[in-house]
C-alpha cells in the first residue's frame, strides 16, 4: 500500500461575514414579519457570524459548483502545483445546483485548466465530504493515482429564501412555518474546503498523512432525520409523486427538514462508534493532540462531553478545536475548512495526531479519521514501497472495516488498555454495552411502531403484560443478591434498592386496567421466552456467593428506566391520546430511576473494585442487554 498525505488545503467563503442580526436582511421575513424562533436557535448553537452566496436582493452570487472550484483553485495556488497533473476529482456536496448531471462534473467544468480526469461524486449531508476524501485517499493508497483533489461544498442559502417558505404558509388559515423547516435556516451557511491528496509528503513544510477512515450508517434501524423532497421522515411519498411541482411545493415537501426529536441519537450512535474504535486500539485518548469535532450546534457539544465522562474517555477540551461560532455550520464542508483553519495556524507540530469525528443526521451516518502531522520528504517517499506494519496493526487494519459494526471480533478484543484503572476500564465498556443495547432496541418491531406513530392500544397492553414478570420479580432477586453479598456496604445498597421495586408492578396493573385491560389477564399472562431465560440468568447469578456482577444487570434496567421510559411514555400518551394516570409507570421510572443510577455510579468508581470484578460486571450487563432485547422483541 502506498502513503496517502494531504499536502494543501484550499477554502472559499462567500462574500463579507455575515452576523446574526443580518441574516434576515439576507433570506427575507416569511409573510413581512420576524422570526419568532430565531434567537432561540441561534443561542442554542452558539454561530456568531457566518457566510451566504447570496445578496440582499436574494440573488446568488456564486453557484455551489463555482465556489468548490474556488476552494480547488485556492489549494493549487497554495502548493504552486499544476492544474494539469491532477489525474482524479473528488466532489461532495448536500445539495448541487442541478439534480442531474453529477456534481463531480459539474466542478469540473468550471476548472478549464484541468485536463479529461477520473471524477466521484459523494451525495448525502454533513459525511458527503468524507466520502470524497475516502476515495480519493482509496485511490492513492492503491497506487491507482498519484494526484487527487477532494472537495467539498455547500451553499443551502438559497433553500431559505422567504419566498421558498411562503408557499408553506397562510396566515389568514392559521397555518403557520413547522419548526421542523425553520430549524435549518438558522442553523446551515455557505463554503466550501478542498485537499489535495498526494502518494507523498511535502517537500518543504508539513502534511497530513491519513493513517485511516471510517464510515458507518445506521439507517437500517433509523428514520430519515434531516431530508428533503417527502412531506415526513417515514419517506413514503417523495416529491415526484405528487401531480405538480406546484403542488409538491406548497405541501412544503421542498424545503429542507430537521427532526429535532432524533438530534440525540446522532451523539449517541457517533460516540458509540468512537467507543468501539478505542476498544479496537485505532483510537487512543492519550494520544490525540487535537480532536476536530463538527458538531452543528454548540448544544451537542455538551452531549458529546457528557457520554464521554461516563465512559471515562474524555478527550481535554483544551485539545478540541472548531471554527464552528466564526464560519457558521457549513455542512459537508465544516471538517475541510477546520482543518484548513488549523493547517495555516502554526500550531501543527511533527508527530502530532488529529482525530476527526463527523456525525451526520441525514439518516444517521458517521464518519471518523485519524491524520498524522509528517515532516518534509522528498518526492519519492511513500511510492513504490509498501508501507512495513507490525502484526499487531495489520491485524487492527485487516478489522478496519468492521470496526463499527458490533462483531464477535469486537467482544474478544476487550481487553483493558495499558494503563487504565479498573474503574476507567469498566465506564468506558458499559457505556459501549449501553449505546450499542439503547441502538438496537430501536429495530425491534414494537419500538419501530412506537417511532413511527403506528403504536396501537393492543401494543401498550402488551407491553405492559410483558414487562409485568420482571417488574415483579425485580424486588426478590435484588433481595436474594443481598442475602448471598458478604460485604455490608454492598448488602444494604442492594436492599434499599429492592425495597424501593417492590410495589412497583402495582401501579403498571392500574395502567393496564385503565387502557381497558383485565387485571386477571395481566396478572396471569405467561412469561415469553425472552423473560424466562431472562428471570433464569438474573437469579441464577442472584444465587452465587457474593453476587456483585448484578450491578451489570442493574445498569441495564435501570439505564432503561432512566433514559428511555419517560421518552416511551410521552411518545405513547400522544399516539394514543392517553391520560397521565394511564402512563404512569413508565413516565415514574424515567423520574426516579436516576437517584439509582446516581447510586450505581458511586459503585463503578468505588476504591475497592478490580479488574476482575469490573470483567464480571460487563459481561453481566452484555448478558443482562442480549436478553432484555429477546424479551421485547417477543412482542410482536
Amino acid at each position: 500500500m502506498y502513503g496517502a498525505f494531504i499536502n494543501s488545503i484550499g477554502k472559499f467563503l462567500p462574500g463579507n461575514s455575515i452576523s446574526n442580526h443580518e441574516m434576515e436582511d439576507y433570506l427575507g421575513l416569511v409573510n413581512d414579519r420576524p422570526s419568532k424562533v430565531k434567537s432561540r436557535i441561534l443561542k442554542s448553537n452558539g454561530i456568531q457570524q457566518r457566510y451566504y452566496a447570496l445578496d440582499k436582493n436574494q440573488k446568488t452570487t456564486y453557484l455551489n459548483s463555482q465556489m468548490a472550484a474556488y476552494a480547488v483553485q485556492d489549494a493549487l495556488k497554495k502548493l504552486d502545483f499544476p492544474a494539469n497533473e491532477i489525474d482524479l476529482l473528488c466532489a461532495g456536496t448536500t445539495w448541487a445546483d442541478l439534480l442531474v448531471p453529477g456534481f463531480a462534473s459539474m466542478v469540473h467544468g468550471e476548472l478549464p485548466e484541468f485536463s479529461p480526469i477520473e471524477l466521484n461524486t459523494s451525495m448525502g449531508v454533513c459525511c458527503a465530504g468524507v466520502g470524497s476524501l475516502k476515495y480519493a485517499a482509496s485511490q492513492i493508497k492503491l497506487g491507482e493515482k498519484r494526484n487527487a483533489i477532494a472537495v467539498a461544498s455547500e451553499l443551502p442559502s438559497r433553500l431559505f429564501k422567504n419566498t421558498n417558505f411562503e408557499a408553506e404558509t397562510d396566515i389568514q388559515a392559521g397555518k403557520s412555518l413547522g419548526f421542523d423547516s425553520e430549524f435549518l435556516r438558522w442553523m446551515l451557511s455557505d463554503g466550501a474546503g478542498a485537499f489535495l491528496v498526494q502518494n507523498h509528503p511535502n517537500p518543504t513544510g508539513i502534511s497530513l498523512k491519513i493513517e485511516w477512515i471510517e464510515m458507518v450508517s445506521h439507517a437500517n434501524a433509523y428514520p430519515v432525520c434531516m431530508y428533503a423532497g417527502t412531506d415526513n421522515e417515514a419517506a413514503q411519498k417523495s416529491w415526484t409523486d405528487y401531480s405538480s411541482y406546484t403542488e409538491a411545493t406548497q405541501a412544503g415537501v421542498i424545503n429542507l427538514r430537521q427532526n429535532i426529536r432524533l438530534l440525540d441519537n446522532v451523539v449517541k450512535l457517533g460516540v458509540e462508534g468512537w467507543l468501539k474504535l478505542i476498544e479496537l486500539g485505532r483510537v487512543k485518548p492519550d494520544d490525540i493532540d487535537w480532536l476536530l469535532c463538527h458538531y452543528s450546534s454548540h448544544f451537542f457539544k455538551g452531549q458529546i462531553v457528557e457520554l464521554l465522562d461516563k465512559a471515562g474517555c474524555m478527550i481535554p477540551e483544551e485539545k478540541w478545536f472548531t471554527n464552528l461560532y466564526t464560519r457558521g455550520n457549513t455542512g459537508c464542508a465544516s471538517i475541510y475548512l477546520m482543518l484548513e483553519e488549523l493547517f495555516h495556524s502554526g500550531n501543527l507540530k511533527v508527530g502530532q495526531k488529529i482525530f476527526c469525528f463527523i456525525p451526520e443526521s441525514g439518516r444517521f451516518t458517521t464518519a471518523y479519521m485519524l491524520l498524522t502531522v509528517v515532516e518534509a520528504g522528498n518526492r519519492e517517499q511513500g511510492i513504490g514501497n509498501r508501507e512495513v506494519m507490525g502484526e499487531d496493526e495489520e491485524i487492527a487494519n485487516r478489522q478496519s472495516s468492521i470496526v463499527i459494526s458490533p462483531t464477535e471480533t469486537l467482544r474478544e478484543r476487550q481487553l483493558p488498555l495499558a494503563t487504565e484503572t479498573a474503574s476507567a476500564y469498566l465506564l468506558r465498556q458499559l457505556a459501549l454495552v449501553w449505546l450499542e443495547f439503547e441502538r438496537k432496541l430501536r429495530s425491534l418491531p414494537m419500538l419501530r411502531r412506537l417511532h413511527r406513530g403506528e403504536f396501537t392500544l393492543e401494543d401498550y397492553k402488551a407491553l405492559l403484560r410483558n414487562l409485568r414478570p420482571q417488574v415483579v420479580e425485580g424486588a426478590r432477586w435484588i433481595a436474594r443478591a443481598a442475602s448471598n453479598m458478604s460485604d455490608f456496604r454492598l448488602r444494604s445498597t442492594f436492599i434499599g434498592h429492592a425495597q424501593d421495586e417492590h410495589r412497583d408492578f402495582q401501579m403498571l396493573e392500574r395502567n393496564y386496567v385503565s387502557v381497558g385491560g383485565d387485571l386477571q389477564e395481566i396478572v396471569n399472562a405467561e412469561k415469553n421466552l425472552g423473560s424466562e431465560a431472562l428471570s433464569a440468568f438474573i437469579f441464577h447469578q442472584a444465587s452465587r456467593e457474593n453476587p456483585v456482577d448484578l450491578i451489570g444487570s442493574m445498569f441495564i434496567i435501570e439505564g432503561l428506566g432512566n433514559n428511555l421510559a419517560a421518552k416511551w411514555a410521552a411518545q405513547i400518551k400522544q399516539t394514543l391520546n392517553l391520560k397521565d394516570e394511564q402512563v404512569s409507570f413508565l413516565a415514574y421510572h424515567g423520574a426516579n430511576d436516576e437517584a439509582h443510577i446516581g447510586k450505581l455510579n458511586d459503585i463503578l468508581n468505588a476504591e475497592w473494585m478490580t479488574m476482575e470484578i469490573a470483567q464480571r460486571i460487563v459481561k453481566t450487563a452484555q448478558v443482562t442487554a442480549r436478553l432484555y432485547l429477546m424479551q421485547l422483541e417477543e412482542i410482536r
